[in-house]
């Protein structure tokens, strides 16, 4: 690690089994009556473990342009053979029930449903404990202008309970130009969808998200198509900004794999599945736990080994909260394929918020409380003491070749 002072922890660490450095921050006098950091026994993480899943992926039948290959049972079998516990099947709305293998829109055939095509097959490809396929939808209005000054956006539908979820739901998606952002999302709410904001910022200025509804369960801060770009800063900055503003939304990554064949990290506009992956913490790898981390805001995104965990502790090592805490803790690691892996740990304190005005993104106001430059192939654990100022705090790690980067979930001081 280059540039800063560490020692070596033994053992392996509890809950992201990673092992590697401790950095004794030399701010410590930010942290006012806590202890030093060689004075503190972190608490163990809670019972439960990671599992990585890809929340954006589009199937062959259901979705258009998907290459012919990506029925869900190749999508099952790729992602096993890729580490991932779990996918969701969010195929667009605009093509379910219609014709999904032509890109040709044909008013004949709008919001015709069914728009959960592929539900019982997913259930007969999931294992739980080991697997889950999990069918929901990415509602996807657009306008007949394709120009910057015409976003709608597409939202994702994540179905919460298997059980009693009403897979009879027909999305109104269509005429183009009659369905705006704003109504895509009120259906999602009223099916009774955990709802998904997918690239709010996207290089394909007609799936931008117009913001006309800001009632959303969680943000795809991170898209895979292009591997890290500026749409995905401006995402970034944007669910930042939900949370400097109150809102309690969660952060997620989606590959947005239309073709389950392509090798990773992909390239260009043809993400490879998991690319990147968002991993969630919880009890046990059945969907109820799934939902019930992903609501909590248990999750870490990156590619490949790249992996971010943040936690915050009080001065005594304790799991903390607010006004209580006195030290945050960075734990991860870096793919060997990233180039010039850069970490920080930022502190967010203010947003100007033009979202309702143009598409530039929110302009934020932040402080680095932690960088590093970890090395490609590295395991680490980081210790930052701070003194507990409002703000939202988050770490995240870019690579110069746009992948193998990764991304915190936040952490909020009121």
């Amino acid at each position: 690690m280059k540039g800063n002072k560490h020692r070596s922890l033994s053992g392996k660490i509890s809950g992201g089994q990673l092992f590697g450095f401790l950095l004794v921050a030399a701010a410590l006098s930010l942290c006012g009556t806590c202890n030093t950091v060689d004075d503190v026994v972190f608490a163990p993480d809670p019972p439960g473990a990671w599992y990585r899943g890809d929340l954006h992926v589009h199937s062959t039948g259901a979705s258009n342009d998907t290459g012919g290959d990506s029925w869900p049972s190749a999508i099952a079998e790729r992602a096993q053979e890729a580490g991932l516990s779990f996918v969701l099947l969010a195929d667009h709305s605009n093509s379910t029930g219609s014709d999904a293998s032509t890109t040709v829109e044909d008013p004949a055939l709008f919001n015709q449903g069914p728009e959960f095509p592929y539900w019982d097959s997913a259930a007969l490809f999931s294992m739980p404990g080991d697997f889950l396929l999990v069918q929901g939808n990415e509602i996807s209005p657009v306008k007949p202008s394709i120009s910057l000054i015409n976003p709608t956006g597409h939202i994702g539908c994540l179905p919460p309970d298997l059980a009693t979820f009403d897979t009879s739901t027909v999305f109104t998606d269509r005429p183009m130009g009659a369905v705006t952002g704003g109504d895509a999302l009120a259906q999602a709410r009223d099916a009774g969808c955990w709802s998904i904001l997918y690239h709010p910022y996207a290089a394909a200025s007609w799936i931008r998200y117009d913001w006309r509804d800001f009632g959303y369960d969680a943000m795809e801060v991170w898209n895979g198509t292009g591997g890290w770009d500026e749409h995905d800063e401006r995402s970034l900055a944007a669910w930042r900004c939900d949370l400097i503003s109150g809102r309690n939304v969660v952060p997620v990554g989606g590959s947005d794999n239309h073709r389950v064949n392509i090798a990773p990290p992909g390239g260009g506009t043809d993400p490879a599945l998991g690319y990147p992956y968002t991993a969630v913490f919880a009890e046990s790898l059945t969907w109820p736990s799934i939902v019930e981390g992903l609501q909590a805001g248990k999750v870490a995104i990156g590619e490949g080994e790249s992996f971010l965990q943040l936690d915050a502790y009080d001065g005594e090592g304790s799991l903390a909260e607010g006004n209580q805490i006195a030290f945050l803790r960075v734990r991860g690691s870096v793919d060997a394929g990233a180039e010039n892996p850069v970490l920080e740990l930022l502190r967010i304190t203010d947003c100007a918020d033009n979202r309702t005005v143009n598409q530039l993104g929110p302009d934020l106001t932040k402080e680095v409380l932690l960088p590093v430059e970890p090395e490609p192939g590295e395991s680490f654990d980081l210790v930052q003491p701070i003194a507990p100022q409002p703000g939202v705090y988050h770490a995240i790690m870019r690579s110069d070749n746009g992948h193998y980067g990764a991304l915190s979930r936040a952490i909020v001081i009121p």
